[in-house]
């Protein structure tokens, strides 16, 4: 046998090695999605990962509304995730699919009516959570406490108000917090990256967007005022997590949920922030989220792009898929036994 040979044959016994204790860290269990949504809008459209680097340097002298829809409809990579149409359900039986796929338990936001169909059609994959905007959805304090109070939703939110320019601490939310503080149900806000020049965007409401509210001390004087509120924030904050961190050491009730970052940044870059989570000692508080909206071909990704995260440990990926939101979702010993069970 040559020296070259000898070579290659070590090449490939460490590649399989190598492999073979990858595959022994890959997680395994249940997964809790925290950031699915029951949408009927019908966007012929595609995702290429990273999402950020999709989209060109706006040329001003064309529309940015034009140059975004091109970038959606003519997506610039090899294997874009093209969306899944509502018509006859295809969006949602293919969210399902791909949650049979991979163990997935989703916490699914939506409009009542739409978020109930969902669950009634996997009652077993799917746990309703109510979407609300201030000034979109016109809903009272007592409005909401009435549908909180069926017990068909075990969260309020995603509450977008970001994309209606409106603050966490706006005294128009104030009323809103006190309910759920006082109903001991949980909220997940969106603070945090939207789409790549969504101010400028032609759709209702884009154009009171603000990066600004992504900033997580917005939260502080109302996690003050309302200091049992149980609250996730969607997309961390993002790109802001040194301030994030702030916040995760100061509020030990805050939680912070991925939220699609994973697949809309370049990996480095993401991977930079978990593991800056992680290091400063925080990996018992973020959540997996994939924020599948009309991709649910994104799920997979979104979980790979975690699983094969080279500096978390096998527990730690236990947490950020499951272990987390079963506590903060205040999930009981029999439910998490029957998602166990369900992943076997």
């Amino acid at each position: 046998m040559t020296f070259t040979r000898l070579v290659i044959l070590a090449f490939v016994c460490l590649a399989s090695i190598h492999g073979n204790a990858n595959a022994k860290g890959r997680y395994q269990g249940p997964i809790i999605d925290m950031h699915l949504h029951a949408y009927e809008d019908d966007i012929p459209a595609a995702l290429c990962i990273p999402w950020i680097t999709q989209f060109p340097a706006w040329d001003t002298r064309e529309e940015w509304n034009d140059i975004w829809i091109k970038a959606m409809v003519e997506p610039p990579c090899d294997d874009p995730i093209w969306a899944a149409s509502p018509v006859d359900d295809a969006l949602m039986k293919a969210t399902i699919a791909a949650m049979e796929e991979r163990n997935v338990i989703g916490v699914l936001s939506g409009a009542p009516d739409e978020a109930r169909r969902w669950r009634d059609a996997a009652p077993e994959r799917f746990l309703p959570s109510l979407e609300f905007r201030i000034g979109r959805d016109n809903r009272t304090p007592e409005e909401i406490r009435a549908l909180l109070e069926t017990g068909d939703f075990v969260a309020l939110g995603e509450i977008s108000n970001q994309y209606g320019g409106v603050a966490p601490d706006d005294e128009r939310m104030e009323p809103f917090w006190a309910l759920a503080e006082e109903l001991d149900i949980p909220v997940a806000i969106h603070m945090g990256d939207g789409t790549v020049g969504t101010a400028y965007l032609a759709f209702p409401g884009a154009a009171d967007y603000r990066a600004a509210l992504s900033n997580p001390y917005l939260l502080e004087e109302v996690l003050i005022r309302h200091p049992r509120l149980r609250v996730s924030v969607m997309h961390y904050g993002a790109p802001l997590v040194d301030e994030m961190i702030a916040m995760l050491a100061s509020h030990p009730q805050v939680y912070i949920d991925i939220g699609g970052m994973q697949w809309y940044y370049p990996r480095p870059f993401f991977y930079e922030h978990l593991r800056k989570f992680v290091d400063a000692g925080f990996g018992k508080r973020i959540m997996f989220g994939s924020d599948q909206g009309e991709w649910p071909g994104v799920i997979g990704p979104a979980i790979d792009i975690i699983d094969e995260a080279p500096f978390l440990t096998k527990e730690q990926k236990a947490d950020i898929f499951y272990n987390n939101a079963a506590r903060f979702l205040r999930f009981s010993d029999d439910e998490i036994k029957a998602h166990h069970e369900m992943a076997k």
